[in-house]
This record gives structure tokens, sequence and C-alpha cells, in this order.
């Protein structure tokens, strides 16, 4: 089994308007059809995601209020960032993917107002203990099969000297103590050479935004209808926010 992960928003329960930090899983159940996929919405979509990628200025101080240059270099497209789309791109992403269940999708939710100063400081180790805490989860409720399993993530949310405490974390906790049966792998990847980590980045974006807007209900619910998203773990476990999913 292999498990595309790409996170939104930061550990950090100081910043004003930063109530969440999500993870999304992405299981392929078909890599041919996603791929194609994948392939046929850039295509589709590439003047609009061309236009999205432009710095955004403020109309009357003129200044930058958000770069561009994440998606394209220059007239090359590079990848697919969530960050960088509207709410319209983000609506035709999650309806565009919803059309066939060549993946699951899985979400971790973590509440940053329930997490302590201390905490947030290891933000590593909070980004690890929910994996952990979710794939038991997801595997002791029968959602993800109880076999080896293979984690790509992408490399720019991990520090290189902790790259490996993933993988040894994931079998001591998991493997060891019986929770799972199958050995954990977690390998690291640059995004822009990895089109699952990609599609991980979009939905964990749209994701992120739903639960500082409410506004994604529908597409949510959406993918649950078709059985690509099958499971929100939260933590710390408390009860769904108004609007959220």
């Amino acid at each position: 089994m292999h498990l595309f992960i790409d996170e939104s928003g930061s550990i950090n329960n100081h910043i004003p308007n930063n109530r969440f930090f999500t993870i999304a899983l992405v299981r392929p159940l078909q890599k041919d059809s996603l791929r194609r996929a994948y392939k046929r919405f850039i295509s589709s979509n590439y003047e609009r995601l061309k236009t999205l990628d432009q710095d955004k200025i403020h109309p009357k101080t003129g200044k930058v209020i958000k770069c561009g240059g994440k998606m394209f270099s220059g007239n090359k497209f590079v990848e697919l960032k969530g960050a960088q789309f509207d709410r319209n791109m983000k609506l035709k992403f999650a309806g565009f993917f919803a059309q066939k269940a060549s993946f699951e999708l899985y979400y971790i939710k973590i509440s940053n107002k329930a997490l302590s100063d201390a905490v947030c400081e290891k933000s590593s180790r909070v980004f690890n203990y929910s994996i952990r805490r979710a794939l038991e989860t997801f595997i002791r409720e029968g959602l993800l099969p109880d076999e080896d399993c293979f984690l790509q993530i992408d490399e720019r949310n991990e520090k290189k000297e902790l790259r490996f405490f993933l993988e040894n974390y994931l079998n001591t906790e998991l493997n060891l103590s019986g929770a799972a049966a199958g050995n954990f792998g977690a390998m690291y990847f640059d995004s822009r050479a990895n089109y699952m980590i990609q599609i991980a980045d979009v939905f964990s974006n749209l994701f992120y935004s739903h639960l500082q807007t409410g506004a994604y209900g529908p597409q949510l619910e959406k993918l649950r209808d078709a059985g690509i998203l099958k499971s929100i773990f939260s933590f710390p476990s408390f009860p769904n926010p108004p609007g959220a999913a």
C-alpha cells in the first residue's frame, strides 16, 4: 500500500486565523487512470492556472500580497499548488477528480488552539504523532488494509535530520506493538516530480480552506458519496466546529 501525503497551514497556536492544520493522505487505486486525469486537468485548465500563478497586487498600495511563480517557471508548468487556486479552481478540481473513484482520500485535522505552546515548538512531533494515531485508527476500523505501508511525503515538510525518524517511529509504535501487522516505510520527494503528492497538496488545501470558511461542504460530501473521501481523523479529539465536515 502506498500513501501520498501533503499538508496545509502551520502548526502554530498564535497565528490569527490559523485554527487548523490539515494533512491529506491519498491512496491510489488505479494509478494509470489517476495519472491521466492529472494530465487532463492541467491541459484543460492550463491558461487559467498560469493566470492564478501570477503575483497578486493590492489595488491601492501596489504591493505584492501573494507571490506567484509557484506552479510555473516562466511559461513552463512545474506543479499544482492548492494555495495558488481560487475558489472556482478548487471547485473545478474537486468535481473533476470526484468523477471516478481511482483513489481514496483520508484527512487529518489538527486543532491549533487545542495545542500548548510547548507542543507547538516541536511541530514535527505533532505531525508524526498525528500520522501514527490516524494510521492506527484507519487500520483498526478496516478503512486501510493491514499490510506493508509506504508513505511518500513532500521533502519540504520535514527537516533532513528528522526524515528517518518517522519510519522508525511508526514501526516501533505500530508494528512492534502489534497495532499493525505490516511494516512501514517513509520516503521524501520533491513534489515537482511526484504528481500524487501534488494531488494530495490540492486536496489538503481544499480541506484547510473549508475549515477556515465552511465554503466547501458540498464538494466534500460529493467526494464522500463517490466513495473517495473515507475518513477524517481529528487531533486532539474534539467535535467538529460549525460548518466543518
